[in-house]
């Protein structure tokens, strides 16, 4: 006899193969993606790396898709955010988000500067325009906002912020390549964004990333620094500098990656719209809000959960998913002025990021996903909190032992390619 109840009260299953939570948009092989030729052309040039063709078409590219003067490749977003934020003053503060993954904070830490944390908008995840007015100061050199998950936040009237302060604005973007703002592509705002092309991101290297500017000057520093300091010129070592190359291989994977931007675009707007239609009317599920002036890529599907409404918090929730061969991803806990590494600041208390911290869950989101699949994470959530007080209940007895998946035995191959979506 069939029971709707879920896997972890003993139901029936309604995932017919675990749901990945991410999966990149990669060749399936050399032949059918008509890569052979080009790797073969890298392998018979010697130059594997070192800013060479590939690495240089990318970057044209990325110019002429994006609209802005100057893209220049590094090796990861991380590496990027590194080499942006040399060129501020040493010892001089920068307003940032809390709520962000670590990498931002670090590598302000990295370049001997000050990290000033600021709250977010819980409803659209990204940083709080009153917090950045209130903690901005003298000892301000930059903000360095993150369009969090991939959504545009608040960009000119921060632009506005910066130039009456009289600081740089960076924008961490690097989920939130082909995101939109007012009709605009993002890597054309502040003084510079970065990008990142890791295996998560709409568009991928595999690893690497992105540097945009419309900074002339700043262009120019930051070309020499990601080669070590080096003027090729001035035949000098003008700046203590990086490694920041990327390889001729990871440029080729992006070029592949970045030609079906929009049709990638596409498929997970139509994902996020039946996770809207089919999930609007669950209690305590929050969708993150997206401006009337902004358009997402869907980088990450982040909702959150409200214990109380819901009947179950965003850990259990995502034990009770598990069971059910939905894997999700939990982002930003703790916020980043909770963490051990930054220590010396685990005393202050910014309301809105450490609650969003607790109830942030990323329901699965990838371009080889399906509606059908989709379908069946919505299916799953809704049975869940169906029973979620019967749930809670089964957890508090003692000897409970966690679920485990178990795929059907019958194999279920969802299509791999973009139009099934």
């Amino acid at each position: 006899m069939l029971t709707n109840k879920p896997i972890v009260l003993g139901g029936d299953r309604i995932v017919s193969e675990s749901i990945k939570s991410c999966y990149p948009l990669i060749p399936d092989d050399v032949l059918s993606s008509g890569l052979q030729d080009v790797l073969n052309d890298i392998l018979k040039s010697g130059m594997l790396s070192n800013f060479a063709k590939y690495t240089r078409k990318l970057e044209s590219r990325f110019c002429e898709i994006f609209g802005v003067k100057h893209a220049l490749t590094v090796a990861n977003g991380t590496t990027g955010l590194e080499i942006l934020l040399s060129t501020l003053p040493r010892d001089t503060e920068v307003l940032v988000p809390s709520y962000t993954f670590p990498s931002t904070v670090h590598a302000i830490a990295l370049a001997h500067l000050r990290p000033k944390f600021v709250d977010i908008d819980r409803a659209t995840c990204n940083i709080s325009l009153q917090e950045v007015k209130l903690k901005i100061s003298k000892n301000t050199s930059a903000i360095l906002a993150v369009n969090a998950f991939g959504n545009p936040c608040h960009l000119k009237e921060l632009e506005e912020i910066a130039q009456t302060y009289k600081v740089r604005l960076f924008f961490d973007s690097a989920a939130a390549i082909g995101s939109k703002y007012r009709g605009r592509f993002l890597g054309s705002f502040g003084d510079a964004e970065i990008f990142s092309l890791s295996g998560t991101k709409v568009v991928t290297a595999g690893e690497g990333g992105v540097i945009a500017t419309n900074d002339d000057d700043l262009a120019k520093e930051l070309d020499c620094k990601r080669n070590y300091g080096y003027n090729k010129v001035e035949k000098d070592c003008l700046f203590v500098g990086f490694n920041g190359k990327l390889s001729e291989l990871n440029a080729v994977i992006a070029l592949w990656s970045l030609r079906d931007l929009e049709r990638n675009l596409t498929a997970r707007r139509e994902i996020a719209a039946h996770y809207h239609d089919h999930l609007k009317n669950i209690p305590g599920m929050q969708f993150q809000q997206i401006l009337d002036e902004c358009e997402t890529n869907f980088c990450s599907f982040a909702v959150s959960i409200d214990p109380t409404a819901f009947g179950l918090d965003a850990v259990a929730l995502q034990d009770c998913l598990k069971a059910e061969g939905v894997e999700t991803l939990r982002y930003f806990c703790p916020p980043m002025h909770k963490t051990r590494a930054y220590k010396e600041f685990n005393h202050l208390r910014l309301e809105e990021s450490e609650i969003l911290s607790q109830r942030n869950l990323c329901l699965p989101m990838h371009s080889h996903l399906t509606l059908e699949q989709a379908g069946q994470v919505c299916q799953a959530l809704a049975r869940i909190q169906q029973y979620a007080g019967e749930i809670n209940q089964r957890r508090s007895e003692p000897r409970l032992k966690k679920p485990v998946y178990r795929p059907a035995r019958k194999a279920f191959s969802p299509a791999l390619s973009l139009q099934s979506v």
